[in-house]
Formats: C-alpha cells, structure tokens, sequence
C-alpha cells in the first residue's frame, strides 16, 4: 500500500495535509462539546440559575456542533476527491503498464485477474483513501487527545480510559488476523467471477450451440 501511494501528487498531498488540519478540529469540537453539557448540568442543578445563562451555554454548545459537521463534510470532500482523482490516475498507470507486457509476462497473468486488479482491487484502494481519512486517522488522534483530557480529571477516569482504548486496538488487530485470509480467498473467488463472465461473453455462441447456458450458470 505504502508503495502504491508514493504516486500521490502534491496537489493530492496538500489536499490531504487540509483534511488532516479539519480532522484535528473536528476531533477538537467534539471532545468540546461535554465540557458545554458539563456546565448546562450545573446551572440547572444551581439554585437560582438564569435562564439566560443556560441559553447562552447551550447557545455555545450548538456552535460547537455546527463547526464539528463542518469540519466532517470538508474532510468527506477532500477525501473523496483525492480518493477518485488518485484511483484515476492509477487505473490509466496500470493500463498502460499491461500494454508493455510481452508475451512471456502476459502468460503469468491471466486476463480475468487483470481485470480484476483493474477494477475491484483500485476500488478498494479508493474507499480505503476515503474512509481512511476520516476513520483510521481520525480514531488514534482522538482516542490519545480523550486519554491527555481525562488525566487531569484523575487516576481511575485515565486507568479506565486507557484499558478501553487498549481492548479496543486488540480487538481491531484480532479482527484484521480473521478477516485477511478471507479477503484473500474473495479476490480469487473475483478472479473467476471474471474469468467465468468473460468466457460467456467472447464464447457465447459456442454456449448456445451446445446449450451449455445451465451449465455455465
């Protein structure tokens, strides 16, 4: 993977440097917004207590929420288009790179496996860009941003924070451990997807002739 985005342009780079930027705000919104629902539970808890206080807390605490979504839907827009304009690219770069192929090196491939690195494998790729932005860089900040924040509130708030956070990245490797060898075996089971599709397109009047259709099914 690492490989494969080194063809990331610096337009694609800057944009992604933006996105990170909103992440960290949105990430700074969001742990903002109970220090807000702090301070309304205490004015309504606090004899004599203004309404107006609380209007102005609550007040806040919107403008908070409403700078969260808008740091989500800049980094939704920035990912998507870095993710399509990236994948573009990459498709036109395989393209032509299976063009240079020989004879000998076509051999080793097959075609249905060509059209599947073409096709599914880069569409991977782009909603890996896509959701990874938002989701896997987003997690690791906010969840040591929410540990520093705790801290200061006292020992057992941090040792419990810190153990769920640690639950949490073991039950993620575990589940990429199970899931690996199956997305693996979905790729080949893509291959011949393809292979069969591909066959009941170039052979389809040997299909019909033979009246194999049930068969090929």
């Amino acid at each position: 993977m690492l490989r494969i985005l080194k063809y990331l342009s610096k337009a694609e780079i800057g944009q992604m440097l933006i996105a990170l930027v909103t992440i960290v705000g949105q990430v700074f919104f969001d742990l903002k917004l109970p220090d807000y629902m702090s301070d309304i539970t205490t004015l309504v808890e606090t004899p004599g207590s203004a309404m107006s206080d609380i209007w102005i807390a609550g007040g806040k605490m919107l403008l908070i929420s409403l700078g969260s979504v808008a740091c989500a839907i800049v980094t939704g827009y920035i990912s998507a288009r870095v993710g399509s304009s990236f994948t573009q690219r990459l498709r036109s770069l395989e393209f032509r790179k299976v063009e240079s192929f020989g004879p000998a090196e076509m051999s080793k491939f097959s075609t249905a496996s060509l059209i599947t690195r073409s096709t599914n494998d880069i569409t991977q790729i782009q909603m890996f860009i896509t959701i990874g932005l938002q989701l896997i860089v987003k997690s690791p900040i906010m969840a040591v941003w929410a540990i520093c924040k705790i801290a200061g509130e006292g020992f057992e708030w941090t040792l419990a924070t810190g153990i769920a956070v640690v639950i949490l990245l073991v039950a993620v490797v575990i589940m990429m451990a199970m899931v690996m060898p199956k997305f693996k075996a979905m790729q080949k089971l893509t291959d011949n997807i393809n292979l069969v599709a591909r066959e009941n397109l170039t052979g389809l009047r040997v299909v019909r002739a033979y009246n194999a259709e049930d068969y090929q099914e």
